[in-house]
């Protein structure tokens, strides 16, 4: 899995969840938000605050479902 990968991915969907990059890379977590932490310093990506959940549960880790925007148009 490549940079170019990943700003494509968010080229094309605008917004994701480390949970559903995790699933469409089959890549660790760790791995992801390196790549993504690089992307972000650059500008490409932004990491959106809303301080709310999905539903309350406690069945998801709350770190996979840190929410990431594209910022840069090709």
């Amino acid at each position: 899995m490549l940079l170019s990968q990943i700003s494509q991915y968010f080229a094309t969907n605008k917004r994701a969840c480390l949970a559903d990059l995790v699933k469409h890379f089959g890549a660790e977590p760790d791995a992801i938000m390196a790549m993504l932490d690089v992307l972000a310093t650059k500008g490409r990506i932004a990491r959106l605050t809303s301080g709310m959940n999905c539903g309350g549960c406690t069945i998801c880790d709350p770190n996979q479902l840190i929410i990431y925007e594209w910022r840069k148009s090709r």
